[in-house]
């Protein structure tokens, strides 16, 4: 959980110092990109765009751009026939048109007056500074609201809304006096020079204005507006602001937008009578809400949206006041649901490397949960909710490589605790293999039962020789004979228990799970035979005696551990079948034979092995009787041999059926026709005996042996 935890704060940390503030930005750029990249404005929506084209036609009639204002007052009269809901201009007049006495209203503007007038539905912008703007005449900022404008102008809202009372740009006097409206023009892009949000009103000197956007909406319909804690509720709308209260325009990729080069050639058509020529037909205006402003470059009102660079300012205003009339909003969610959302992509993410042991699921899962949290934020941003995406994802992604590292970090702890543990035991191979499959071995701290193959070998009358040798000489012909005979079980990937005194122990099937242990071990057990006259070059050579061992092999169920006390522990087994193991070794030179390998271990074979039955005993403290055979060849045998051993394998085989059955002279001609053996010997003579005097009634093949 302290990883939850440290992703959880980390990630809360950035996003609140702005640290995923781009990333996030890039996601919403995209989202708004492709889900309204083709939607279209409310139908009650109308622009009227001052583009290049308008510019250039209007150039070489009424000069360069400022327009003389009559040109505005034509614009009213040509709206005017068409009875618009509301005129919106996007356009700040605030001082009077050059004219001979700049202090006094010129002609152009006093009609442009009278036309805002007597349309009695144009609503003008204005602007609130932060700061007093030295490249803006210092006659149009004003440090106080007229109390006029605010008279007319100010909304009954009251509320914390933060004051920006510095200056103001207003429209000049005579303008507002006749305006049915006016609304604040201020916008502040993000710090990458994007739009992403507008207010929708303002706090000035105490009171409170409504935003350009807002303005047609309040001043045509009822002026009575509050404010809660999660947005602006007037006439039965509900209008979400985000958490600086602030209103997310959910942008539109179509307008119905007209060229002001088109109204103004629409109108000189119908001064002329000359309806065929009508471009923009004024009734298309009916009851909408118009907004004017600037698409030309040079105008210097273009600005980046999400969905475009080149955006005209006069679209974020038309764009709102459609959210508000479709009540198409895009809802931002509140900071506790993205804290949700930040705390359950990390535990799912952390959970699922626990979990899970398999790579592509410790992987793969966590990358879908945060996929679908993407996808699903996707989708919701298409039905209007902003779901924060960097957030949770960042912390998803913290928590997995958190718990990644912790694993990593922790499995190599494991694995350098293993490799120490077992480098005493396996060959360098396996140990790398060991390490390398650390999920899948078999452990041992906590100890398993495991099904394994185990090996005793014997050095035979090993005392006799010891007494007959000096401390150096033995410890000299020990290690000679164990290197050899432990490369063997290395080979065969095998496992060294321990080395008693001059015995060897070794199993398979552990630490690496194998289903073929018994193949190994026996195949391993019939090396170490065919190496031991090697073995005995190298001791003769140094003028020590040659070596006879003794090899037992069985199979069963086992207890695998680290086996010890606090300071010293062995990786070892133990349990009935390591002690049969071990008694198996003991009969190999009571039967005659150096490899002996009880019957489970027989029928775990996978290879075919010929092995031929030397008896059915039970062992001294046991009572379960157990049938014991030694092998006589491996399949890569030359052939003849191979073959030989086959048909040895099966006359002994059909010898053992005759002697359970009481049938002794078959059974001893199927003894005597296999090759010499001691333990055929034995039973040749056991047969014999019972010929002359049968067994009791109750017999059952068993040879019970006296030692150990």
């Amino acid at each position: 959980m302290s990883i939850v935890l440290l992703a959880v704060v980390v990630t809360v940390a950035s996003w609140h110092s702005g640290g995923l503030q781009r990333l996030e930005w890039f996601t919403y750029d995209a989202r708004m990109q492709q889900i309204r990249g083709e939607t279209q404005t409310h139908p009650d929506i109308a622009v009227i765009l001052i583009d290049e084209a308008t510019l250039q036609a209007m150039n070489p009639v009424i000069g360069r751009w400022p327009w003389p204002r009559a040109i505005y007052s034509d614009l009213l009269d040509f709206l005017s026939l068409g009875e618009p809901r509301a005129v919106v201009f996007d356009i700040l007049f605030s001082e009077y048109q050059r004219s001979m006495d700049e202090d006094e209203m010129g002609e152009d503007d006093e009609i442009f007056a009278w036309a805002t007038m007597q349309q009695g539905n144009v609503i003008h912008a204005f602007q609130i500074l932060q700061e007093e703007d030295d490249e803006i005449p210092a006659q149009v900022q004003q440090s106080r609201m007229p109390q006029e404008f605010a008279n007319r102008f100010a909304l009954p809202l009251k509320g914390d809304l933060p004051p920006l009372r510095n200056h103001t740009i207003l429209p000049f006097t005579e303008l507002y006096q006749g305006a049915l409206g006016a609304g604040v023009v201020n916008m502040q892009a993000d710090a990458d020079g994007i739009f992403r949000r507008v207010p929708l009103a303002f706090n000035f000197d105490g009171e409170i204005y409504p935003a350009l956007s807002l303005a047609p909406l309040i001043y045509t319909e009822e002026r009575q507006i509050v404010r809660s804690q999660d947005g602006y509720h007037f006439n039965g709308r509900n209008i979400p602001f985000d958490r600086r209260e602030t209103f997310l325009p959910n942008y539109y990729g179509e307008f119905n937008a007209y060229s002001m080069g088109g109204i103004f050639s629409s109108l000189q058509a119908i001064i002329r009578g000359d309806m065929a020529s009508v471009i923009v037909d004024p009734a298309e205006f009916h009851d909408k809400i118009v907004f004017i402003g600037a698409s030309a470059i040079g105008l210097q009102d273009v600005k980046t949206t999400p969905l475009s660079p080149n955006t005209p300012g006069v679209y974020i205003h038309a764009s709102v006041a459609s959210n508000i009339l479709m009540d198409d909003y895009l809802q931002p969610v509140a900071y506790n649901f993205t804290y949700i959302a930040i705390g359950l992509l990390a535990l799912v993410s952390l959970v699922c490397v626990f979990l899970f042991q398999r790579l592509w699921l410790q992987v793969g899962l966590p990358a879908l949960c945060i996929a679908a949290y993407v996808v699903l934020a996707w989708w919701q941003f298409g039905l209007g909710y902003a779901w924060d995406v960097i957030p949770p994802f960042t912390a998803g992604a913290l928590s997995w490589f958190g718990g990644f590292a912790y694993l990593s970090f922790t499995e190599s702890k494991d694995k350098r605790k293993v490799r120490r543990m077992l480098s005493q035991y396996v060959s360098p191979a396996i140990l790398t293999e060991v390490v390398d499959r650390y999920d899948t071995i078999a452990k041992a701290d906590v100890g398993t039962t495991e099904n394994l193959t185990i090996l005793f070998s014997d050095i035979r009358s090993f005392t006799n020789i010891s007494e007959k040798m000096s401390a150096s000489e033995v410890v000299d012909l020990l290690n000679i004979y164990l290197t050899d005979m432990c490369d063997v079980i290395f080979d065969y990937q095998g496992t060294l228990d321990k080395f008693i005194g001059d015995a060897i122990m070794a199993f398979w099937g552990a630490p690496i799970r194998i289903d073929d242990h018994a193949d190994q071990a026996l195949s391993a057990a019939m090396e170490m035979e065919r190496r031991l006259p090697l073995v005995n070059e190298k001791l003769l050579a140094k003028g020590y005696p040659e070596l006879k061992i003794g090899i037992g092999l069985h199979t069963g169920e086992v207890v695998l551990g680290n086996i010890g006390s606090e300071r010293k522990l062995d990786y070892t087994i133990i349990g009935d079948n390591v002690n049969l193991g071990s008694r198996t070794e003991g009969l190999t030179k009571e039967f005659g034979s150096t490899i002996l390998l009880t019957e489970s271990t027989f029928a775990a074979l996978t290879l075919d092995i010929p092995c031929a039955q030397v008896d059915l005993v039970r062992v001294k403290g046991k009572t379960q009787p157990i049938a014991l055979y030694r092998p006589l060849a491996k399949p890569e045998d030359p052939t003849h041999i191979y073959e030989e051993a086959k048909r040895t394998a099966q006359l002994v085989h059909d010898g053992f059926e005759a002697y359970l059955h009481r049938n002794w002279e078959k059974a001893i001609e199927c003894f005597a026709s296999a090759p010499a053996h001691p333990s055929l010997d034995s039973m040749i003579d056991r047969c014999r005996r019972y010929q002359q005097a049968e067994p009791p009634a109750d017999w059952d093949g068993v040879h019970t042996m006296q030692t150990k």
